[in-house]
């Protein structure tokens, strides 16, 4: 027959580890809370954007129409209608700049291959024009 102190030691470790289930299943529990709740995070968040583009698409084809004097927006609206010539006229503008920008460094491209085209043909390179 079994000591009793050894039926102690057993009956403590069967305790502890029937705390140790209950443990677990507590935190089994906030895991899957946690992961529900983050499912949902996302979920919200795709809807958030999804919402964000059909209002971007909505507010560019009303923008498409005023431009094309298809459609006059309310007068409640033109600082809206202000706001969105100012931004273009900038985009206009700095795409002006680009494009400068590109073809004066297509001409300095032009320049470097004629450049390095006269040199290995063995010619002296033009002199400077002044």
């Amino acid at each position: 027959m079994a000591e009793p102190k050894q039926t102690d030691v057993v009956k403590q470790i069967q305790q502890a580890w029937n705390e140790a289930q209950a443990q677990l299943a507590v935190l089994r529990e906030q895991v899957e809370h946690a992961t529900a709740m983050a499912q949902a995070k996302v979920t919200s968040n795709l809807n958030e954007r999804d919402l964000d583009r059909a209002y971007r698409e909505l507010g560019e084809a009303v923008w498409a129409e005023v431009s094309k004097g298809k459609m006059t927006l309310p007068a409640n609206l033109s600082n809206v209608r202000k706001a969105l010539e100012a931004v273009t006229a900038r985009i206009q503008t700095q795409n002006a700049s680009i494009n400068d920008l590109l073809a004066e460094g297509a001409d300095i491209g032009k320049r470097l291959q004629e450049k390095m085209a006269h040199a290995s043909k063995g010619l002296a390179s033009p002199g400077k024009k002044r």
